[in-house]
């Protein structure tokens, strides 16, 4: 069994909720960073909250040096491209380049260091030149975490034009229905999914599809994808975006799409996780007037609570489930729906506690409940 390190995204609670639904055991060390034991090696293109993974190749006090040294020198013949990322404590471009130099003047081969403009090296660095794609492209991540050093070699990075083109470049998008981030919603299903190994088989149903970005990303997992949405118009987006993924990516999945009212619905059986964004009610620009939030707000909690209510009765205790629902931030405080309050009564369990994904100044953000049927 190896060991892994995972550097978290901009919302590292995020990042380490998707670890902990997927991996179970997982270890904090510094607030970004976590490490797990797998006997699989992770694959990064299915973690959305993770920008960077390693496998660690040493843990230990000191003596790291030496050891990195006779490490360089076994890697295959023919030269070097080497980027040296610190974290944690006395992390710094200075600390960063002085490991740089004392690996290239002791390893005694043919080596191209690349320039740290910050302590770690920039995700487009690590991209731009391949590290962790061939056994002589290398990224060594030294993480000085508590009473430990650990050394991590890299393998895998997020690949943010990946998810750039995924959103981007589909030819159904609508504002008006939020725009989803393909990462966020990759983060979802795998909080959904937590209790399964394997996603051959699995359906997962979007009762608010929407452009679909859910199902994107979900037939992409391998899963079978299931939507509905209230609008015509958006199924018509969805099965355009999802025909145009099935073509750019080859997929042989067919999509189950319907018009219908997720707060009456009656979906076909069966189906094993839910994971949506819900209604998200307007959308602003500026602070609403307290009036105009409460009205707002009231909007989305009936709507989201009917959904609720209609989806328990449809689903069996073995059902994932993930539901992103608005949160506001207004006036230096957190709005929340007060169905979030109600889970218990609808028949629901918790099963993560609340995680809010929103970026700085955001008025709208989203909520992410994590629930199983009682």
């Amino acid at each position: 069994m190896n060991s892994y390190v995972f550097i978290l995204g901009r919302q590292p609670e995020i990042g380490l909720a998707e670890l902990r639904a997927l991996f179970g055991k997982v270890e904090l060390v510094l607030p970004n960073i976590a490490t797990i034991k797998s006997n699989n090696q992770p694959d990064i293109k299915r973690l959305g909250g993770t920008r960077k993974i390693g496998k660690i190749i040493y843990s230990g006090v000191e003596g790291q040096n030496d050891f990195l040294v006779e490490h360089l020198k076994s890697l295959p013949e023919g030269k070097i491209t080497l980027g040296v990322s610190h974290y944690g404590r006395g992390a710094s471009v200075s600390s960063a380049r002085k490991t740089g130099l004392y690996l290239k003047k002791n390893v005694g081969r043919s080596m191209r260091v690349l320039p740290n403009a910050t302590a770690e090296i920039t995700d487009a660095a690590t991209l731009g030149n391949k590290l962790g794609k061939s056994p002589n492209k290398v990224e060594l991540m030294i993480i000085h975490a508590k009473d430990q050093l650990i050394v991590a070699e890299l393998t895998g990075v997020q690949d943010l034009n990946s998810y750039t083109f995924r959103d981007r470049s589909r030819p159904r998008r609508d504002a008006r229905v939020g725009m989803l981030p393909p990462k966020l919603a990759q983060i979802m299903i795998n909080l959904a999914a937590s209790q399964y190994t394997a996603t051959a088989g699995k359906t997962l149903l979007d009762p608010f599809c929407g452009t679909g970005v859910v199902l994107q990303e979900a037939a992409l997992m391998g899963f079978d994808v299931y939507g509905s949405d209230l609008e015509p118009r958006m199924i018509d987006y969805t099965k355009i975006n999802l025909d145009w993924l099935k073509q750019k990516y080859r997929l042989s999945t067919t999509p189950c799409l319907e018009v219908g009212d997720a707060t009456s619905h009656v979906w076909q059986q069966p189906f094993d996780l839910v994971v949506c964004e819900t209604y998200l009610g307007q959308t602003y620009t500026t602070a609403p007037r307290p009036d105009t939030l409460r009205e707002n707000m009231a909007t989305c909690n009936l709507i989201i609570e009917k959904f609720l209510k209609n989806l328990h009765e449809q689903i069996d205790r073995n059902t994932g489930i993930c539901v992103a629902i608005p949160v506001w931030f207004v006036a230096g405080k957190k709005h929340h729906l007060p169905v979030v309050q109600k889970l218990t009564i609808l028949g629901f369990e918790t099963k993560i506690n609340s995680l809010v994904y929103a970026r700085e100044s955001q008025i709208v953000g989203r909520e992410l409940i994590v629930l199983a049927k009682k």
